[in-house]
This record gives C-alpha cells, structure tokens and sequence, in this order.
C-alpha cells in the first residue's frame, strides 16, 4: 500500500520526454505513445519541417506541449542546443529517446569510406552526443532515463548493413557501460533492439520482399512503429524502475541465423 498503481507509473503526467528522428518513423509512434501517456514532448531532427507537423498534431490529438528542435545529432554542439533549447520551451529532460539513425545497404567492399562519417555519426555520435550533453541535468537533479537503439543487424546477421550494424553493437556496448557509471546517480540507461519495423526508409525494400523477411521472424510478419514506441515508453517509465543497462530485443523472435 501506499506504492503508485502501476497506472500511475506508466503515465508521464508533468514529464519531459525528447526524441531524436522525431520527424517520421518509429520516431513519430514514440512521440505520440508517450504524449497520450501525459509527457511533454520535444521532437529532434534535420527535417524540422516534419517535426513541426508532428509537434502540432501531439498538441491538437492529446492536448500537451510539444516543441520541434531542428538538430543534427551527429554534430555535438547541436546536440548541446537542442538541450538548451528543450529546457527553454518544456523544462528539464526527463527522457531521452536516442532513435535518430540512417543505414547503409550495401556489402562493405562497395561501401564509399566518405559515407561511414555519416552512417556512424548519426547511429552512434549522435547517440553519444545527445546524452552527453543531457547527462549533467540528469545527475544534478538525481533521476533520469536514456533509452538507446540498436538493430537486429548488431548481431551481424545481415549482410549489406555492416557500417550500420558495426554502429549499433557500440550503441550496445555504450548502453551497458554508461548503465553502470550513472546508476548511483539515478539515471538508468537502456537499448532497444527492433527487427524489421514497416516505415517510410523501409517502404520500398518491404513492398518488394515482404514474405521472405517476414519467414525470418517466429511471429511471421513485419513489425509496426507502435510495437516498438510501447516497449520505448514502458522502458522510459518510472514502471521500469528497476531495469538498466539491458536490450530488449523488439523483433518479432528473430530465428534466421
């Protein structure tokens, strides 16, 4: 007795939460799960024009505060502004949703070296930049969560994305690692892990082989956004209170090898 209802603790009631790729995407399910939970929501991207769309349509259909933040999370002293300018217009970062990625789809001998700068720097700088710079408010005030992404390709399972998956196991590393530094400071850490998920970057390549991806998976079908923003949002609530430095694996039950 005495203890919030686990209601209470899934709810995001007087919350910030921020997320980076918020213009499309998982990006935009993961705005919309949290601000119909109650969070304020900051959304982060280089198209801010489709941050803004998402922005007002968070305020119209569940009546909070939502603010777009033009950001490219693989330079840091944007990543620093986009801070900034979350506190300015909501207050303090409660969560930060670290989703922003782009991915090569190539075998690596035929990869261009001039695009890793841009594959890594969004997949993994951009995850180290945006915590770095949300980390000391996080510790000063004591609380805090960070909830990373990786993909099924960090297991190195899939062939043509190697740059990309080389960039998400650090993102797995990463996450295990600053769980343990943080947690006596309150701040918990976590990754999430999605398979296949039906998107606009994926819309094409889906439409013309959606029966042979979905054999990969023991469910038999592709994922959808909101089937990963649930697991982001239990993860970035106080109902997992208890977990850190953990990646759960948001694909389906992945069974190729």
């Amino acid at each position: 007795m005495g203890r919030p209802s686990i209601r209470d603790q899934i709810g995001f009631d007087d919350r910030v939460v921020c997320v980076t790729g918020g213009a499309g995407g998982i990006g935009t399910a993961i705005g919309e799960a949290v601000a119909e939970l109650g969070a304020d929501v900051a959304l982060a991207d280089v198209d801010v024009d489709g941050a803004r769309g998402n922005a007002r349509s968070l305020e119209e259909e569940y009546g909070v505060d939502a603010l777009a933040v033009e950001t490219d999370v693989s330079n840091y002293d944007d990543a620093r502004a986009m801070v900034d300018a979350v506190e300015d217009g909501l207050g303090p970062i409660d969560a930060l949703v670290n989703n922003a990625g782009v991915a090569n789809t190539e075998p690596f001998a035929e990869t261009d070296p001039a695009d890793w700068d841009t594959l890594i720097g969004v997949a993994l700088y951009g995850t180290l930049n945006c915590t770095h710079a949300v980390l000391p408010s996080m510790k000063a005030r004591g609380e805090g969560v960070v909830v990373n992404f990786a993909s099924g390709s960090y297991r190195g399972n899939d062939p043509g994305l190697s740059v990309y998956g080389a960039a998400k196991a650090a993102n797995v590393s990463f996450t295990k690692t600053l769980a343990k530094e943080v947690g006596e400071d309150g701040v918990r850490v976590n990754c999430v892990s999605p398979g296949t998920v039906r998107t606009p970057a994926t819309e094409e390549w889906v439409a013309e082989h959606e029966d042979a991806i979905a054999e990969a998976y023991a469910l038999k079908r592709i994922g959808e956004p909101e089937e990963v923003a649930n697991v982001v949002a239990l993860l970035a609530s106080e109902a997992t209170g208890w977990v850190t430095g953990e990646v759960v694996h948001v694909d389906g039950g992945y069974v190729r090898r």
